[in-house]
């Protein structure tokens, strides 16, 4: 059997992508800036299904059985396929299968990490390699704006142009560059109510997010700045004010959205204690309630030993600064 398996990394965002200004091709208001996870992947297999009339979709789950994917994830699939398909002329059905090594829907990027193994695996399917120059848009596609950001390892922008908001992803520093730590809390892992994608079409409606889109370039700068020269406070200021203000867009959107829980704002205090310590620490939160603690390697134990005993934190995730989608051996089916 012909297979092809790809792993593609989550990424957390340092400056948010929220709000679109072309839902359907999936193009932002503003430039986001992402550092690719390393442990957090999505895993994806697929292989051509001679005589087959339609795909076949199908999910491992957390037993290690191979079951019909469910609709959500179904649906998410068929909406990506014809642009892959269109791309490369391919139009032979497929089995695909794809899984997660982290919790699904809860605001830890497994769109970004699932659409971009996605891509991946096709255009590695279709005799190209992973540093495909169309990858980043090829992940676009599938509506996950995030996941052009996971087809690049290290700190990636998304547009590399800021100015030129149609473009694709481009790194801006490897991840050798900086070897930054992710303690991810997860506080919730199960499938969030509201989704990004409808976060996104509801951000204009709140009454500050023109204000925020007036922000946005200088923090951007600010953080491109801090990654380039390994400057962890000025970062940390830029990462906090950023997670703190796409959820006040969240939260003033018609209707709002709350993504927060108890544990989450407690996990936020506790960092911010941690580093008015001392510490290199800080936290971000994408559009769910979990919390990423983004530190030095330094400060890791420090940070996790003061960090473990807070309630309500279901368990922890231990990931880092990684390298970007890998093409694998062993295969799902």
């Amino acid at each position: 059997m012909n297979r092809t398996s790809v792993s593609s990394p989550a990424n957390i965002a340092l400056i948010k992508y929220w709000g679109m200004r072309d839902a359907q091709n999936t193009l932002p208001n503003n430039a986001s800036l992402s550092m690719t996870l390393s442990r957090c992947v999505s895993i994806c297999t697929l292989a051509p299904l001679p005589g087959g009339s339609a795909d076949e979709f199908l999910w491992k789950n957390r037993h290690g059985e191979l079951v019909p994917a469910d609709p959500t994830l179904r649906a998410g699939i068929e909406h990506h396929l014809p642009a892959l398909r269109e791309h490369f002329d391919y139009w032979q059905p497929l089995r695909i299968a794809t899984t997660n090594t982290f919790p699904t829907g809860a605001g830890i990027a497994s769109s970004a990490a699932g659409f971009s193994a996605l891509a991946a695996a096709f255009v590695v399917h279709c005799g190209q390699s992973l540093s495909y120059p169309a990858l980043s848009d090829l992940a676009r596609l599938s509506g996950s704006g995030s996941a052009a950001r996971s087809v690049s390892g290290g700190f990636v922008q998304w547009p590399g142009n800021a100015q030129q908001l149609s473009g694709p992803a481009l790194q801006i520093a490897p991840a050798q560059h900086w070897p930054l730590h992710d303690l991810i809390a997860v506080v919730d892992a199960r499938h969030k109510t509201v989704s990004s994608r409808q976060g996104h079409l509801l951000a204009n409606s709140s009454e500050f997010y023109p204000t925020r889109l007036k922000l946005l370039p200088e923090r951007l700068e600010q953080a491109r700045r801090a990654i380039l020269e390994r400057d962890f406070t000025r970062l940390a200021d830029a990462v906090e004010r950023e997670a703190i203000e796409l959820h006040l867009i969240a939260m003033t959107s018609q209707p709002p959205i709350f993504y927060w829980k108890p544990a989450t704002l407690a996990i936020l205090e506790r960092v911010r204690q941690l580093r008015s310590e001392g510490m290199d620490v800080c936290a971000t939160i994408d559009a769910g309630p979990n919390v990423h603690v983004l530190c030095t390697a330094q400060h890791g134990p420090k940070v996790f030993s003061a960090l473990r005993k807070l309630p309500d934190i279901q368990h922890w995730i231990f990931d880092q600064i990684g390298d970007g989608p890998k093409r694998l051996e062993q295969h799902l089916f």
